[in-house]
């Protein structure tokens, strides 16, 4: 399942690094402050200034593929779902960590322990040395293909994934939480949200409201607007219900949603070839002028 979206996410982060190369370096990637709720996200250099009440966690990653440090909307809206959902002594999961910093939020906020979950080898690392930067106690990182649920029960999850990925994951995260235990689904716009819903209903009741951005949350990276439409994002918040879960009913409804956003991955390889091809033509147009 988390394959099959791996050529999407190779192509649109190849588009991103090569639209920089040239103009912006690596300025895209480069480590910034932010605030989330009473967060303060900064990297080393700038954890001398964390403002007055806000609880600082620092974020280190030379990586470019690992996500989280560049202060996403979605990093952002997750973060504001444990600062509302977290209860001290909570055994947490953070599935498509990148580079921790859900789970090290989660442990400022009182969780008892965390497991934080990537399919990137350097995610894993670079997870654990944030761990170690920031002091908390009993965070785990770990590969996905490491974790078969043995790992919980966990009282709380916080997912920010792709909507396919999350899609596939359904039967799966809905094996790992207890009875009760909240989720927040995030990686998601509001065209999302049918498909999502479908795929998980069988096994948890959603929230009425939604967490989305507002008008507090101005600090966002000015770099969003250059990449298209960057408003619309979402997490959605469903609590696990105490039914059994049919894994083999719920994989193949979550397959039957997940139908439906396959258009949008070959769309996605399309455009980005596409984007690759005009971007490595033009430069040699312009050789061949000059010559």
């Amino acid at each position: 399942g988390h394959m099959r979206w791996l050529p999407v996410c190779a192509v649109i982060c190849a588009v991103i690094c090569a639209a920089n190369s040239e103009d912006e370096g690596h300025k895209f990637f480069e480590h910034r402050s932010f605030e989330a709720g009473n967060f303060f996200v900064c990297d080393q250099e700038s954890a001398a200034s964390v403002p007055s009440g806000k609880i600082p966690i620092i974020i280190e990653s030379e990586s470019s593929r690992v996500f989280g440090s560049e202060g996403h909307h979605t990093t952002i809206l997750g973060l504001k779902f444990l600062q509302r959902y977290v209860k001290k002594g909570q055994k947490v999961l953070d599935y498509g960590t990148g580079t921790g910093i859900q789970a090290i939020a989660a442990l400022k906020l009182g969780a008892e322990s965390a497991l934080a979950v990537d399919i990137d080898h350097e995610a894993v690392e670079v997870c654990g040395s944030n761990g170690m930067l920031n002091k908390v106690q009993n965070l785990e990182a770990r590969l996905a293909q490491n974790v078969d649920g043995t790992e919980g029960p966990f009282d709380l999850c916080i997912a920010n994934i792709l909507p396919g990925v999350l899609i596939d994951l359904a039967p799966h995260l809905a094996l790992y939480l207890k009875p009760g235990a909240q989720i927040g689904l995030t990686g998601l716009k509001k065209r999302d949200i049918v498909n999502i819903k479908r795929a998980f209903e069988q096994q948890f009741t959603f929230a009425e409201e939604h967490i989305e951005l507002t008008e507090d949350d101005a600090h966002l990276p000015d770099w969003s607007s250059k990449w298209g439409d960057q408003t619309g994002w979402v997490l959605l918040v469903a609590t696990r219900t105490s039914s059994n879960v049919d894994k083999s009913e719920m994989s193949a409804h979550a397959h039957g949603e997940r139908s439906e956003l396959q258009i949008f991955s070959i769309g996605n390889i399309l455009i980005g070839l596409l984007v690759l091809l005009v971007m490595g033509f033009f430069p040699r147009l312009g050789k061949l002028k000059g010559d």
